[in-house]
Order: structure tokens, then C-alpha cells, then sequence
């Protein structure tokens, strides 16, 4: 694409949303309150803040612009409303324009140069060229010629920083699940009764069938993580009498519930298990589960990886779309858990682990085609970690 000329228009209003903006943003302690143009200068005024604040006045004249190059004096500068001698200015400008160099700026005769040919090689793919500039009426106008712009190279570099974008935001999501992980393994898991019954038991299963043992052992590792659950001071109460209810309610001989009672009257008692085993595995921090869960991590994966599509079969799907809406006013109200990361032992007392992720924890940010989870969901990698 190429554009004869054009002439661009900058107000002093312009100037100090780009300092603010460009500058600001990027030196928090600096601080610009006022930009005057008039008469082919350029007077910016503002405070420096470190431990006390430092007001400043900076006037700057621009002296012409030739051959691409546009020459800047620096007019005037204080600093707490005492001027600095021309003598150190020069000296100041002379220093900056020597660290500047690769950017385009030189020094000669008292004098600013900004090579414009040499900043626009910082943005690859456009040519441009000032032919002159008029300041009046506190606007500083202008005219450029010969603007020249490769438009598919322009859109190929965009994609380019796009996508190596996504791959920093990749590797940071990698390198957090990585950590998280590391630490998800170090949990000290539950001990109790129940831990000594089923290692005796597993002790007598021979080894070849102890892959079809672990299976078997799903349904009491469930109960066994739902009473656990109930001991855990930081299950919430509302969790707690939602476990109570769908764990306990197959154990009751009785059908107290009369099949009368709208949704819940028609649900068996394998549908009232599989919505509260459905809700925990869902609901309560993935730490918590690691602690209290008897069995195979890789099991758990296994159970976390199918419950929703198993319930998607069964009348536990229903109860789960009417509580879901319950449980989402609520959680709008008065969150009942902080991120996966808060339940996660201190870092100072993890040892390096050498372990391949399970789990992925709670992101704030979503990184698109990024391998990372939902919370409460496995990851896609394998543990080699034992009981």
C-alpha cells in the first residue's frame, strides 16, 4: 500500500494521553499534568515521586526537520523551580543521545538529531518520510509523504507475535501446572482404620489381579473419602449435609422419601450416590480430594475424567441441573472455597519431585489451546505416584 501524503495533527491534549499512556505506564512514578504547544515548543510540566515528590518543567524546541532527520533543542528544564544551567543540559543531552544511539538519536552542534528513517526500523514493513512541520494555534501539524506499507508483511508479523504470545502464555501455564503438581504430591494423605483394612486386603489379592482390585475398592474409596470429607474442617457445612444425605441415603433400608415427591421421589438410590459422588468430585478443591482419597491417584483421575458422562445416563442427571442453579446463587453470594492453590501445603515444606502432572490447578487466566484444565479436573498426563 502506498499513501502520497498526508498531514497528521497532534494537540497538546493528544501528546499528554500518549505520555500517559506510553510513559506513565511504564514509570508509575511519574506523573504529567500539563503539555502547552505554541510557538515550535513543546512545554511539559509534571512530578517525580520517590519518597517525597519532585516537580519538573521541561521545554523542548523543535528546530527543523530535514532530509528525515529532525533536530531538537532542549530549551529549558527545572527541578523544584530551579533551573538547570544550559551547560549541564548539554551535557545531560550529549550522555542520552550516546545511550540512544541504536535508536535513531545523535548529538551535534547543542542539538537533538532523531533519525526518523532509523526509528522506523523498529516497525518493520512501513516507510514514511516528515517532510515539514508548522506549529500553531497549540497544534502541531505534520506533513507527511511517501508512506509505503507491506500489508501481508505487516499481517504475517502480527500473526507472528501472536503466536509466539501463545507459546510464553503456554509455557507459563505448563510451568505453573508443573509446580502446582509438584506439591499436589507431596500431600500427606489420610491414615486411619480404613487405610489398614484395605492395604490388608490388597496385600492378599495376587499381584496380576490387583489392577482389577483397585476398581472394586472404588465404590467403599468413595464412602471412605465422603466421611472423611465430613471431618475436614474446611468442607463447608452445606457440603457436608449434601454428602451426608446422598452417601447415607442408599445405606437406609427404608424408602423414606415418598416416590411422590417431585424429582428426588422418582431417583433410585444409585442416582442419589452418583449426584453427591458427582458434586464433591466437582465442588471441593482438588487438594482436600488427594488428602482424604484412599486409593490410586490415577484412579481418582479415572472416576473425575467419567462421572459427568455416567450421570448423563441416569436420573442423578436431573437432581444435578436443579441443585447446579441453587449452588450457582449461592456461590454468587458467599464463595465456599478459595482456589486450589490456598489448600496446598506450604512451598518451604515440599521436597523436588521428580513426578508427572495429575491434576490441574485453578488458573485465573484461561489460555486459549493450552493444555490446562478446569478445576477439579485431571490433567491429561499420567502419575506414577503410590499409595
Amino acid at each position: 500500500m502506498r499513501v502520497t501524503s498526508v498531514t497528521v495533527t497532534l494537540s497538546a491534549e493528544d501528546i499528554m494521553i500518549d505520555l500517559k499512556t506510553l510513559v506513565e505506564s511504564k514509570v508509575p512514578e511519574l506523573k504529567f499534568k500539563e503539555v502547552i504547544l505554541e510557538d515550535n515548543y513543546i512545554q511539559i510540566s509534571g512530578t517525580f515521586r520517590k519518597v517525597i515528590t519532585i516537580p519538573f518543567l521541561a521545554r523542548i524546541r523543535i528546530v527543523s526537520v530535514f532530509n528525515n532527520i529532525m533536530t531538537i533543542k532542549i530549551d529549558q528544564i527545572k527541578v523544584l523551580k530551579i533551573g538547570i544551567p544550559k551547560f549541564i543540559l548539554n551535557i545531560a543531552a550529549k550522555t542520552a543521545a550516546k545511550k540512544a544511539v541504536d535508536l535513531g538519536v545523535g548529538y551535534d552542534n547543542k542539538a537533538l538529531s532523531v533519525n526518523i528513517d532509523e526509528v522506523l526500523q523498529k516497525v518493520p514493513h512501513v516507510y514514511l518520510e516528515v517532510e515539514h512541520f508548522i506549529m500553531e494555534n497549540g497544534i502541531l501539524s505534520l506533513r507527511i509523504k511517501g508512506i509505503e506499507a507491506d500489508i501481508d508483511a505487516l499481517q504475517a508479523e502480527s500473526n507472528k507475535d501472536e503466536t509466539e504470545e501463545k507459546r510464553i502464555k503456554q509455557e507459563e501455564a505448563e510451568r505453573q501446572l508443573k509446580e502446582f503438581n509438584k506439591k499436589l504430591a507431596a500431600i500427606e494423605t489420610t491414615r486411619d482404620s480404613y487405610s489398614e483394612f484395605r492395604g490388608k486386603l490388597m496385600n492378599k489379592i495376587p499381584y496380576d489381579k490387583q489392577n482389577l482390585a483397585k476398581y472394586a475398592f472404588i465404590l467403599p474409596d468413595m464412602y471412605a473419602l465422603s466421611l472423611r470429607l465430613m471431618k475436614d474442617k474446611r468442607v463447608t457445612k452445606r457440603d457436608k449435609a449434601l454428602i451426608a444425605f446422598t452417601f447415607g441415603y442408599p445405606l437406609v433400608p427404608a424408602n423414606i422419601i415418598p416416590a411422590k415427591t417431585p424429582i428426588i421421589g422418582q431417583l433410585d438410590d444409585i442416582a442419589f450416590l452418583l449426584f453427591g459422588s458427582n458434586y464433591i468430585l466437582n465442588k471441593i478443591p482438588v487438594p482436600i480430594l488427594v488428602k482424604h482419597w484412599q486409593g490410586d491417584l490415577k484412579t481418582l483421575k479415572l472416576i473425575m475424567d467419567n462421572i459427568e458422562k455416567i450421570v448423563g445416563f441416569t436420573p442423578a442427571k436431573t437432581l444435578t441441573k436443579v441443585y447446579d442453579l441453587v449452588d450457582e446463587n449461592l456461590e454468587k453470594r458467599h464463595a465456599s472455597y478459595l482456589s486450589d492453590e490456598f489448600y496446598l501445603i506450604p512451598e518451604s515444606d515440599v521436597k523436588p519431585l521428580d513426578l508427572d502432572p495429575i491434576f490441574a490447578p485453578v488458573l485465573e487466566a484461561k489460555v486459549e489451546e493450552v493444555p490446562v484444565l478446569e478445576k477439579n479436573q485431571p490433567s491429561i498426563e499420567e502419575n506414577n505416584n503410590k499409595e
